[in-house]
């Protein structure tokens, strides 16, 4: 699935993430009302997406396996890649890597992971720093879910090796 995704800052929302002491709202298209222009969009590929036209378009990839670093390799007009990896998502940015463990338990779902991506490249486009983010909270209606951002440096895709 691809879909378009439109971010604004403090715009009430059934979907939230805070990041940097900023509230993003995140809305997928088609999105109905009225509403502000935003801060960012950008084109969100989803897990069990396989076109690679649509693939190489995404500004941010989100997949159910696998490493980001190989995704951003395999498709470099990519800023932000994430991973849903059990308990916990992965999301490479550059030549950044990070792992976001829930603080309170849970999992990462792929829902999650492509919220977390979607605010990241929001983030970025701003004018951020990835190695800025320590956490992200998602807020989804009255649920609140907090991640612990660990940061850790990419291997270039060429540098891994499969494990026989």
């Amino acid at each position: 699935m691809v879909a378009l995704v439109r971010v604004w800052d403090d715009l009430p929302g059934a979907e939230r993430v805070l990041i940097g002491g900023r509230a993003l709202t995140l809305r997928r298209s088609p999105a109905g009302g009225p509403a502000p222009p935003p801060c960012d969009e950008h084109l969100a590929a989803g897990p069990g997406e396989t076109s690679t036209a649509l693939l190489a378009c995404a500004d941010v990839i989100v997949s159910g396996e696998g490493e980001p670093a190989r995704l951003l390799a395999a498709y470099p007009g990519c800023l932000v890649a994430a991973v849903a990896a059990g308990r916990a998502c992965l999301v490479a940015v550059g030549d950044a890597e990070a792992r976001l463990d829930p603080v309170l338990g849970g999992t990462c779902a792929p829902a999650d992971a492509a919220l977390y991506a979607s605010a990241v490249h929001a983030w970025l486009v701003a004018g951020g720093s990835f190695g800025a983010v320590t956490r992200l909270t998602l807020l989804r209606g009255n649920a609140i879910t907090m991640v612990r951002v660990r940061h850790r440096p990419a291997a270039r895709p060429e540098d891994r090796r499969a494990v026989p």
